[in-house]
């Protein structure tokens, strides 16, 4: 059986990218930027929500709303030697709130986190708590000094 995610066309990604963009954009909207109809537009988007091409939509929160936050870039290499280790810090890390993305690399690292805190000091309680694990060989920590795009 063929991945149908292999067969998403050039409508298909300029729609994704559109998406990705703004997420509430209207069929009206993808239609005029792409160059189909809104309905036809609106049918694509179902059907890479159903295929799995959007995996979820998320809400960016105004400042205003949350206060101010630190967003950091973290690295994670870890001791080698267990398969299981990145589904399980998939699990460990997908359940903290302040984990907004984890990702796993190559390079000098295995694992990189975007986290968001409320303050440098909640940071570092949050390393001391999980960056002191046995399968973690040590971290380093790039702090977000201003969001460009």
């Amino acid at each position: 059986m063929r991945d149908p995610l292999m067969d998403l066309d050039s409508f298909d990604h300029q729609i994704l990218d559109l998406m990705q963009q703004d997420a509430r954009r209207t069929g009206t909207e993808l239609a005029e930027a792409v160059g189909l109809s809104a309905a036809a537009c609106l049918r694509r988007l179902q059907r890479l929500r159903r295929i799995g091409a959007i995996e979820r939509e998320v809400a960016v929160l105004s400042d205003a709303v949350t206060g101010q936050r630190v967003t950091l870039i973290v690295t994670l290499p870890l001791n080698r030697g267990r398969p299981d280790m990145r589904a399980r810090f998939r699990e460990y890390f997908g359940k903290l709130p302040e984990v907004k993305h984890l990702y796993h690399v190559t390079g000098g690292a295995d694992l990189v986190l975007i986290l968001e805190c409320r303050a440098m000091e909640d940071y570092a309680d949050f390393a001391e708590r999980h960056f002191r694990l046995e399968e973690i060989a040590g971290y380093e920590t790039n702090v977000v000094l201003q969001t460009l795009i």
